[in-house]
């Protein structure tokens, strides 16, 4: 973990454009450590929606009247700032309704590669988005499915993992940052491996990891790469799928409607040869210009300096966390951004993020769509505090006082039993 100090300096000039966590008269604005669920949008994200929507609103191409083609300007761009973010080229830039929407449809893609001798090959560190369209191709193809267990650590196990890709996988599907524990996969070291030993393809799940370091998807060495716009600050159900135009070139689309062709006669259908092809039906067009004026947002700060305070963050909240009795941590590597979790010895996750909401703290408790990770690191159900750049030291101290009450009246004996509790009261 990052030994350097939280940036708080950074985190309020970004707070200042976050209405939901501007200073309220009289009340301190919620602690919102919830960010790998959905982050905060930025108000130069609801002005562009704003707009948008009063100016330009209308379906997009093969329009000739001009709020058509000013929304299909809108549209447009936002592809290119799409790309221009991820280091890839605007054709190769298919938008979904999110990161589960992408990873679906890239499963339904590349379903006519598989049969009976082929396999699958998938961490054990996934969201079940990543996870469960590939089990369900293993069962409509007949192909093998094999997933990886973590290691003692709680990060992809690297000899289990070379052991199960073969001649034979031809997808191997991996998370770039585990939504849980904040342990990440090298996806460049991985997928340089996978390529040398095998055809397959490698999807990402970039849900996390694009929201936490700014990289080229081709650095990354993937084939294709899945994320979510409201994790950026962007409005709900929109989302990338990127697909190497190399990889693309040999797919079908998995649904089919307008604006994916060039003609369609009694007989045939001529499909067009742009990424349209892959986009059936109207799109979702303001949350597309959401997206763009997110990642713009986020383009105006170092995205180094922004990962470096929230491990600083992350490195204050673990540290206190080992200080609380019956919080234990789950995970050990010696990275991890984003977030973390932590199973409860006393009572349960549930009862300790009712006592956070009840003092302004917003944390998340369960599975987190990943049980079958979640039961590799020992537990059914977790705490989970996540992290954006707007958040300063105190939301973590803030975060860290409710558990630490949560711990003592779960305990039994009142907030004045816990010796942490205590220093905390008298200061």
């Amino acid at each position: 973990m990052s030994a350097r100090q939280p940036d708080d300096a950074l985190a309020c000039r970004i707070r200042a454009a976050i209405p939901l966590l501007a200073d309220a008269e009289g009340a301190a604005p919620v602690a919102y450590l919830d960010n790998a669920a959905t982050m905060q949008m930025p108000r130069p994200v609801m002005d562009a929606l704003e707009a948008f929507r009063t100016t330009s609103y209308a379906n997009v191409h093969r329009g000739v009247h001009s709020l058509s083609l000013a929304a299909s300007d809108a549209f447009d761009g936002a592809r290119r700032a799409v790309a221009a973010f991820i280091g890839a080229d605007e054709q190769e830039v298919v938008f979904t309704s999110g990161a589960t929407d992408a990873l679906n449809r890239a499963a339904r893609m590349l379903a006519p590669a598989l049969d009976e001798r082929s396999n699958i090959v998938v961490s054990g560190l996934e969201h079940h988005s990543n996870l469960l369209p590939w089990r369900h191709l293993s069962r409509i193809t007949d192909c093998e499915l094999r997933v990886v267990p973590p290691d003692a650590r709680g990060a992809l196990d690297l000899s289990a993992f070379l052991q199960e890709v073969t001649e034979n996988t031809r997808i191997v599907a991996l998370t770039e940052l585990s939504n849980v524990t904040g342990i990440g996969c090298d996806l460049a070291a991985l997928s340089a491996v996978v390529h040398e030993g095998s055809d397959a393809l490698i999807v990402a799940d970039g849900a996390q990891g694009i929201v936490h370091g700014r990289r080229s998807v081709r650095d990354l060495g993937c084939d294709l790469y899945a994320f979510s716009g409201h994790k950026l600050g962007a409005p709900c159900d929109i989302g990338v799928l990127w697909i190497a135009a190399r990889v693309q070139e040999r797919l079908e689309p998995e649904s089919f409607g307008g604006g994916t062709v060039s003609e369609v006669t009694e007989k045939e259908t001529r499909l067009l040869g742009s990424v349209e092809r892959l986009e059936a039906g109207t799109p979702n067009i303001d949350g597309a210009v959401g997206l763009a004026a997110a990642l713009r947002f986020w383009e105006g700060f170092d995205a180094a300096a922004l990962l470096a305070h929230e491990d600083a963050l992350l490195a204050r909240l673990e540290a206190g966390l080992t200080l609380i009795e019956g919080a234990n941590v789950l995970g050990s590597c010696p990275a991890r951004h984003g977030c973390l979790a932590f199973s409860v010895d006393k009572g349960s996750p549930y009862d300790w993020a009712k006592i956070a909401d009840g003092r302004g703290v917003a944390v998340r408790s369960g599975h987190h769509c990943a049980q079958p990770y979640l039961r590799a690191l020992g537990c059914d159900a977790a705490v989970r505090v996540s992290v954006a750049p707007y958040n300063t030291t105190g939301d973590i101290d803030r975060a860290l006082a409710a558990f630490e009450t949560a711990s003592c009246l779960l305990k039994g004996g009142g907030c004045g039993g816990h010796a942490l509790c205590r220093e905390r009261h008298t200061r």
